[in-house]
């Protein structure tokens, strides 16, 4: 049997669980992004989906601080958020809004993109004359999820024509897989197809609209991407967005940008208990403990909002030290064998994601876990998460 496992000293008297994120480093991402991106481009920061887990307005005013002209959002809700919370940059909403919504986005100063006829409609009949909305219409140019067919600009523009109180500013489009693939065949058409589309737009009275199509692997991977508005998102929190993004950059001969991750997931050791071998851990008897060895309890699980799959494949840090998640991952528990980390005690800080000491824990690896992206690891924590800043 290994040591028993020591009384604990540190038993922590702030949150169990704690996402802390690096302002430094977000400001750093969006800066080198900053620099591929050169003006007049405007560099516009996404922030949606509470900043990918990040925090809304932590990581707006460290991407604005970093060199971020604009943020983007899904829904009006989080424009409301960053104008409440003090910010007053200029701010999209890229999700579709309700005509109510867009009579608060036009009272407020915020952006909407508009991706139907039904929506842009439902636009022009909320914003009276007095009122003004800068709007961009969305084109669909492959991805098949929101925007414009060529078919139904005439449409549009006969709302528009009868809609004083919206204003075309932009114009905008999404790649369907530039980022999953080395052979960008597929994207090279999207952007034909998006140009000749603007172009027909600016020929038909709108000669100033911004258009904008680029995410985070088209503006490192293309140039004639960036347009007049440059959209990144996963890469400015320190994300590749792909294997095959890093692969295509290096086969074009293309500057890697140095991107740094900015979250920590820290959960404090709740309890360290001996296991004696030949007795099992947890709900279905799934792991057998092979030697003696000693079990540390982590009070968090799949109801703070990290999927049920991870037990038994991924692994924390403690003490800098790599420890497996044992048996199956409980409702608000999970269990980590700890028989190899000296020490390890009640109070102890195990990270989920993130650094410690010499070791790393990437939200790569944690979507390989799962058979998932990174992008949906970086959203998984739920409310039961403190968050802050280093």
């Amino acid at each position: 049997m290994p040591d028993a496992a020591p009384d604990s000293g540190n038993l922590h008297d702030g949150p169990w669980l704690t996402i802390r994120v690096d302002r430094a480093a977000l400001r750093h991402n969006i800066g080198e992004f900053r620099r591929l991106v050169e003006p007049p481009t405007r560099l516009m920061a996404v922030v949606k989906a509470n900043a990918y887990g990040h925090g809304l307005l932590l990581a707006a005013e460290s991407f604005l601080a970093g060199g971020a002209d604009l943020l983007g959002v899904h829904a009006w809700s989080e424009a409301a958020a960053l104008r409440d919370g003090g910010v007053t940059a200029p701010i999209i909403v890229l999700g579709p809004v309700s005509g109510a919504e867009a009579a608060a986005a036009a009272a407020r100063g915020v952006e909407v993109i508009v991706p139907g006829l039904d929506l842009l409609r439902a636009a022009a009949a909320a914003i009276p004359a007095a009122g003004r909305l800068r709007i961009h219409l969305k084109i669909d140019t492959g991805v098949n999820r929101q925007g414009l067919r060529p078919e139904e600009w005439p449409a549009a523009r006969e709302i528009l024509a009868g809609a004083p109180g919206l204003q075309l500013v932009g114009v905008s489009s999404h790649f369907a897989d530039i980022e999953d693939t080395t052979d960008h065949a597929f994207a090279e058409a999207q952007m034909r197809r998006f140009e000749e589309m603007s172009a027909t737009l600016r020929e038909h009275g709108h000669p100033d609209v911004a258009r904008h199509m680029t995410c985070s692997a088209a503006a490192l991977v293309w140039d004639r991407t960036h347009g007049d508005i440059a959209r990144v998102g996963v890469g400015a929190y320190g994300i590749w967005p792909s294997r095959e993004t890093r692969v295509s950059v290096r086969s074009r001969g293309r500057e890697e940008i140095d991107l740094r991750p900015a979250l920590t997931w820290a959960v404090r050791v709740s309890q360290v208990r001996d296991v004696p071998a030949g007795e099992t851990v947890g709900y279905g008897r799934t792991w057998k403990a092979m030697t003696d060895t000693r079990v540390a309890v982590l009070p968090f699980g799949y109801a703070d909002g990290l999927p049920r799959a991870l037990g038994g494949r991924s692994h924390v840090l403690i003490r800098g030290r790599r420890a497996p998640l044992v048996g199956r991952m409980c409702m608000n528990l999970c269990m980590v064998d700890v028989g190899a980390v000296p020490g390890a005690c009640a109070g102890d800080e195990a990270v989920l994601l993130g650094r410690q000491g010499e070791e790393t824990i990437t939200a790569e690896m944690l979507a390989d876990h799962v058979g998932t992206i990174a992008y949906e690891v970086l959203t998984w924590p739920g409310e039961t998460w403190t968050r802050g800043a280093d």
